[in-house]
């Protein structure tokens, strides 16, 4: 039963690290010792369970972004056919240009980065 309870406030702290709470402001609010507190926050699961937590946080809000890029990207280019301000044609095509390149850029690091986990994973299955 103590254990359950030691769980129980181990993965409240872990949802309070992912939102950027400190152990210390954790502790003090769930009458917890800081010591423990920190403790608790240095242990490998409590860890890998605040980085769960954020990865999927960050996935739900690139989702919620990714439906939308569409309806950006006809924005700016509306702004850059259509703006009667040089100033804000420039800007909107200086956007499309920069995330051009941006997106171009994070496509051949994607596809490296595949490649590599592609040779880990045969070099993996070799050694098995």
């Amino acid at each position: 039963m103590a254990g359950e309870h030691r769980q129980s406030r181990k993965t409240r702290l872990a949802l309070a690290l992912a939102e950027g709470v400190s152990p210390r402001k954790w502790a003090s609010k769930n009458k917890v010792s800081k010591s423990t507190a920190y403790r608790w926050a240095k242990e490998p699961k409590v860890k890998a369970r605040a980085n769960l937590i954020r990865r999927r946080a960050v996935d739900r809000a690139v989702g919620r972004l990714a439906k939308r890029v569409t309806w950006a990207a006809e924005g700016i280019v509306k702004l850059a056919d259509n703006a009667t301000s040089e100033s804000v044609r420039l800007s909107a095509l200086r956007a499309i240009y920069s995330e051009m390149m941006t997106g171009s850029k994070f496509g051949g690091l994607e596809d490296r980065m595949t490649q590599i986990e592609e040779r880990l994973d045969a070099g993996t299955a070799n050694a098995s």
